[in-house]
């Protein structure tokens, strides 16, 4: 029997030295297999860093420059249809002086003229202030932060020589030219260049002018004024179409005796030459026409102008000057010799204008009054005399105003409570906000426009004005201020006096009621706040509700209605 057959052994066919390179191959694939994530963070980066530069920085869309008088124009940076213009140079000057400036520690003082400048960017907003002047080509910026910083980059010589700095060349204001009414006649032509830093011309650009034939009063006092003087000047006046007066000079013009409503043509035509004196030359011309008016008139304590006026200082500290045909009162000037104690408050009321004189002071003096070319002088004695005691009977006196004025009780009562107020430089009024209604109703007797005292010479036509009102309502406070003073008497009843800052209070009164916590004195007041409720108590208020509204403006009552129709803001 055959034995069996071992099978033959099956020999490895890698040596050694193989199986080693095997070995270590695996290895190597198990590494890079673990490092795969490391793969994808690297080429993450590659995108990003190869990606577009503007999606991770910051670029520029627009920018805003405000210059030092408030004039603003937008600006953009150059694109391909705009690369060359101006708007596009002015813009990469602002970003060329940001780009190459060192860190200072404060600005010189001759650094005065400066532009706010606003950058909209895709990151939000940036803003800046530009510190400039004409005899340097360097700028200083001042950052959000208030940091510092100089550049004397060639951009600066570059804006400081263009239209666009207009604002810091005292010799790039054209002419001005007002009548002796004080109103600015508009030019309808005008050319005007100025020298810059480098002492070449810019050009004033987008003047102010007009096609349209504007009419202004004139009063037989045909009078005109330039704020720069021409190097020639051509005026003719037409009447009807003929020419009645041509000459080389706006002074010096001679009419006979103009009627009033007559309709007067003129042409000026002003030339400014270039002269090594001048910084600036142009060209202006002037056409429009002029309607003859009523002149100014003034009347102290119901006199006219050349008269001698006696006060008494028992009847108000103030004697009022009334002025008729007065269009621009803050042209009016008043002047005294010797000096007035304080300045007068000029108000208006409708058409008319008036001025509350101080005569607090005894003795005698002499007012000048000038409006445009027409003036007036008045001769003022301030007396002393002893205050005289008034005795009223309320009951008999309620709904006779002309009775429970005479002899100046109410006037006393607003020199005695109306604020001690120093007006030397004067008062105007701003634009911040006006006078709320004190009710819902309107009044029923305004006394805002006339108001004459009788009975007295020493105080005839002082014009007091208030407002009555007949309602059952609740009172509101005209504006925000301060209770000044609550209480009562004869003429105006239960009183509430808030104080609106410099010297302006308003008066609530005739009450039947007032609040005791929200006008206890010292007390805040909030526009619209209520201050009590309507009743009987003031004189005119016998057989209704109602109340009467006064407005004191230092020691002179002023129309409370103008306060609701204009900003009130006082400054001084």
């Amino acid at each position: 029997m055959p034995l069996p057959q071992k099978t033959p052994e099956v020999k490895s066919k890698l040596s050694p030295q193989q199986k080693k390179v095997v070995t270590i191959l695996t290895y190597i694939g198990i590494a890079l297999l673990l490092l795969i994530p490391t793969y994808i963070a690297i080429a993450s980066y590659l995108v990003g860093k190869n990606a577009p530069e503007e999606s991770t920085d910051t670029y520029y869309t627009s920018m805003e420059l405000i210059g030092p008088g408030g004039n603003t124009v937008t600006l953009y940076p150059a694109t391909h249809e705009t690369s060359a213009s101006e708007e596009a140079k002015i813009f990469d000057c602002f970003r060329s002086m940001l780009e190459n400036d060192i860190y200072a520690t404060g600005v010189p003082e001759e650094h005065t003229g400066r532009y706010q400048v606003v950058f909209q960017t895709n990151m939000g907003v940036e803003r800046y202030t530009f510190h400039f002047s004409t005899e340097k080509s360097s700028a200083y910026i001042t950052d959000a932060n208030q940091a510092n910083w100089l550049t004397e980059d060639a951009a600066v010589e570059y804006f400081l020589n263009s239209h666009y700095a207009y604002e810091l060349y005292e010799q790039s204001a054209p002419p001005v030219l007002t009548t002796a009414a004080t109103d600015v006649i508009v030019p309808s032509l005008l050319t005007w260049s100025y020298q810059t830093k480098d002492g070449t011309f810019a050009d004033r650009v987008a003047l102010e002018t007009t096609e349209e034939l504007r009419t202004y009063p004139i009063a037989n006092d045909i009078a005109f004024y330039f704020t720069r003087q021409p190097s020639t000047c051509h005026l003719t006046i037409r009447q009807n179409g003929n020419v009645i007066i041509e000459q080389d000079s706006v002074d010096g013009i001679s009419l006979a005796q103009l009627t009033q409503g007559t309709i007067l043509d003129f042409e000026i035509e002003a030339i400014y030459g270039q002269s090594s004196a001048n910084k600036y030359y142009g060209r202006a011309v002037y056409r429009f026409r002029m309607n003859v008016v009523e002149a100014a008139s003034f009347y102290l304590g119901g006199v006219s102008s050349e008269s001698a006026v006696t006060h008494q200082a028992a009847y108000g500290n103030y004697l009022m000057l009334s002025c008729l045909n007065v269009p621009n009162e803050q042209k009016l000037e008043i002047t005294a010799t010797p000096a007035l104690k304080t300045a007068p408050i000029v108000f208006r009321r409708g058409e008319k204008v008036y001025a509350a004189i101080p005569a607090d002071t005894v003795g005698a003096r002499t007012l000048k009054i000038k409006y445009g070319t027409i003036e007036s002088t008045f001769y003022l004695n301030v007396t002393a005399s002893a205050a005289t005691e008034h005795t009223l009977d309320a009951d008999a006196l309620r709904g006779d105003w002309e009775m429970a004025l005479d002899g100046g009780k109410l006037a006393e009562l607003i020199a005695a409570k109306g604020a001690n107020t120093d007006s030397t430089v004067g008062h105007l009024l701003t634009p911040t906000g006006t006078f709320a209604a004190p009710d819902s109703s309107s009044p029923v007797i305004s006394f805002a426009d006339r108001l004459t005292v009788t009975g007295n010479a020493a105080i005839s036509d002082r014009e007091i004005p208030f407002e009555l009102y007949h309602s059952s309502n609740t009172v509101l406070a005209g504006a925000a201020g301060r209770v000044a003073e609550r209480g009562e008497n004869d003429i105006l009843g239960k009183y509430v006096i808030i104080d609106h800052g410099c010297g302006l209070y308003s008066w609530y009164c005739g009450l039947s009621e007032f609040d005791e916590v929200r006008t206890a004195v010292g007390r805040p007041v909030s526009k619209g706040d209520i201050v009590g409720r309507s009743g009987k108590t003031a004189l005119g208020m016998k057989d209704t509700d109602g109340f009467l509204l006064l407005v004191t403006w230092g020691k002179q009552a002023i129309d409370p209605a103008y306060l609701r129709s204009t900003p009130f803001s006082i400054i001084q």
